[in-house]
C-alpha cells in the first residue's frame, strides 16, 4: 500500500518522522520547525545586506570563473558583501588582486598561511563578516541571481538555511539535488556564534557541516531545507578521504 501513497505524502512522512534532526536532536525538532516555517511565512521589512563567506585555499581558478561571476549577475548587488579568508593559496600569484579584477563590492580578505580544514577557515570567514546575515559558500558554486532576497527571507532569528544544491555531473551534461549535503548555509552570525560555529576538531574532509546542522537545532534553531537548481554546484575533483565512514 505504501507505494500507492503520493510522492508528496512520502516526503512529509519522511519530513515528520525520519529526517535526521529527529534521530540525532529529538522530537523537540517538530515544535523547532514548527515555529520557524512559521516565522519565515509571517517575515517582511527591507532586504538587509549579506556576507558571502569562503574559506579557500588553492581553489582560485573555481572561485574567479563561477562564484564572482554568479555575484555580478545578482539583483541587488550592492547589498552583498565577500568575506574571503585564504589560507595561503598559491596557484596563482595573488588572489586578492585577482578577486578584485573581478568584484567590485564590498570585500574583506585575509590571508594566513596554514594547514587549510574547512572548520577554521570558514569560522575566519564569517567572523571576519562585517553584516549580521551571512553565508557560507563554497569556492565551486554559481550562486542564484536572487540569492539576496533569499538569505533575506529564509533567514530569521528563528531559522537558518540549508538550500539543496544542483550537483552537476563530472560532464555536466545532467545534475541531480544534494540532499546529502549541509556545506552551503546561511544565518545570522548571531545564532552562528551561538551555535559554537564549525566543529574545529575536525581536521579532514566531511562531517563539520551536518554537526552545524545538529548545533542549530540544540539552540531551538530550525534549518530550512530547499531545492535551489539555480545554485550549482561545479565538478572537482573529489577530496573525500579513502576509507571516509558518514556521520550516519
Amino acid at each position: 500500500m505504501k507505494r500507492w501513497l503520493p510522492i508528496a505524502i512520502k516526503q512529509w512522512l519522511w519530513w515528520t518522522f525520519k529526517s535526521p534532526q529527529r534521530q540525532w536532536v529529538g522530537w523537540s525538532t517538530l515544535l523547532t520547525d514548527f515555529r520557524g516555517y512559521l516565522t519565515c511565512q509571517f517575515k517582511s521589512g527591507e532586504l538587509q545586506p549579506i556576507s558571502i563567506c569562503i574559506g579557500i585555499k588553492n581553489r582560485s581558478e573555481h572561485l574567479l570563473n563561477h562564484v564572482l561571476p554568479s555575484l555580478n549577475a545578482c539583483e541587488n548587488g550592492n547589498l552583498i558583501h565577500l568575506s574571503v579568508y585564504d589560507a595561503g593559496s598559491n596557484d596563482i600569484e595573488n588572489l586578492e588582486a585577482a578577486i578584485k579584477q573581478v568584484w567590485k563590492g564590498a570585500l574583506i580578505y585575509q590571508i594566513q598561511e596554514q594547514q587549510f580544514t574547512r572548520s577554521k577557515t570558514f569560522n575566519a570567514a564569517i567572523l571576519q563578516a562585517s553584516t549580521e546575515l551571512i553565508m557560507a559558500c563554497d569556492a565551486d558554486i554559481s550562486l542564484p541571481k536572487d540569492i539576496v532576497q533569499k538569505i533575506n527571507r529564509y533567514v530569521t532569528k528563528r531559522t537558518c538555511w540549508f538550500p539543496q544544491v544542483w550537483w552537476l555531473s563530472n560532464d555536466k551534461s545532467t545534475g541531480r539535488f544534494f540532499t546529502e549535503g549541509t556545506g552551503l548555509f546561511a544565518s545570522t552570525k548571531t545564532n552562528f556564534i551561538k551555535a559554537g560555529g564549525y566543529d574545529e576538531s575536525i581536521t579532514e574532509w566531511g562531517k563539520e557541516d551536518w554537526l552545524l546542522f545538529f548545533a542549530f537545532y540544540k539552540q531551538g534553531i530550525a534549518c530550512i531545507r530547499t531545492n535551489e537548481k539555480d545554485m550549482v554546484h561545479w565538478p572537482h575533483a573529489s577530496l573525500k578521504p579513502e576509507g571516509f565512514e558518514k556521520l550516519f
